[in-house]
C-alpha cells in the first residue's frame, strides 16, 4: 500500500501489524531498532536498481517511534514518525566513497546513520590511524566493498542538500553522501517500487510482512569504546 497524498479521513487506516515496538533508541553500536526497519523498506524500495542497493537513513529523518506495544499500525501514527515530506534519493559511491561517508558522521559527533540488512560494517569510538571505521569491515551482500567499485546506495533526504518549498537550500548532515552523483530523486511507483517518501516505502514493506517482527541488531559493531 503506497500512499502519496493522505486524508485525515483515512489517518486510522491499518497499515500493517506489529510484532513489538519500534524505537529511534539507539544501542552502543549506534543502531535503532526503528531505523533498521525504515531502512531495510527503503532497501526493498531500491531495489529496481540494482539487486545489491544498500541503504542509509538519517536519525533525524526518524520523528518519532511506532507502536507502544506489538499491534496494529495505523497511518496517522505512521505519519508521525515519518512526515510525507521525508523523501529519498538513489545514488551512487564507490566503495573508497561509501567509507568516507561512513567516517564523516563521527567528524562532528553526529547521529549515526541507520543502515539496512545488506550493509555492515565496524567501527571505533577512538580512531586508529585517524580512522574510525576498518574499511576491510564494510561489506554489502556479506561481501567486502571493493574501494574503487561502484555502488548502488539509497538515502534519505537529511543526508543530502535540498531545497525546501521556498527554494531555500537545506545542507544535509553528510558531506560526502551530498556530493555523490544522484541516480534519481525518489518517485514512488506502484506499491512503492521506487524510492520515494519513506512512509509510502515503510507501508509498501508492511503489506508483505504480517506481523513485521521487531528486528535484531548487529549490523553496526562497536568494537571498543
Amino acid at each position: 500500500m503506497a500512499v502519496a497524498h493522505v486524508d485525515r479521513s483515512v489517518s486510522r487506516t491499518v497499515i500493517g501489524v506489529l510484532g513489538g515496538p519500534l524505537t529511534r533508541r539507539q544501542n552502543p553500536a549506534g543502531e535503532s531498532t526503528l531505523g533498521a526497519v525504515v531502512a531495510d523498506a527503503l532497501q526493498t524500495g531500491a531495489k529496481p536498481f540494482d539487486l545489491n542497493v544498500a541503504t542509509l537513513v538519517d536519525l533525524d529523518d526518524l520523528h518519532a517511534d511506532l507502536g507502544k506495544k506489538h499491534g496494529e499500525l495505523m497511518v496517522g501514527d505512521a505519519l508521525e514518525a515519518l512526515p510525507m515530506k521525508v523523501g529519498s534519493s538513489v545514488l551512487r559511491l564507490t566503495g573508497a566513497e561509501l567509507h568516507q561517508a561512513l567516517e564523516a558522521q563521527f567528524a562532528k559527533h553526529g547521529n549515526v546513520m541507520q543502515v539496512s540488512s545488506q550493509l555492515a560494517y565496524q567501527w571505533r569510538s577512538k580512531p586508529v590511524v585517524g580512522l574510525h571505521v576498518d574499511p576491510t569491515t564494510i561489506t554489502i551482500g556479506g561481501k567486502v566493498v571493493d574501494p574503487v567499485a561502484s555502488y548502488v546506495i539509497a538515502v534519505s533526504d537529511g543526508l543530502r542538500d535540498r531545497a525546501d518549498k521556498h527554494g531555500k537550500v537545506r545542507k544535509g548532515s553528510n558531506p560526502v553522501i551530498a556530493a555523490a552523483p544522484l541516480i534519481v530523486k525518489g518517485v514512488t511507483g506502484v506499491g512503492g517500487a521506487h524510492p520515494g517518501p519513506l512512509f509510502d516505502n515503510l507501508a509498501a514493506y508492511l503489506a508483505t510482512r504480517n506481523p513485521l517482527a521487531v528486528p535484531v541488531l548487529g549490523r553496526i559493531t562497536l568494537v571498543s569504546r
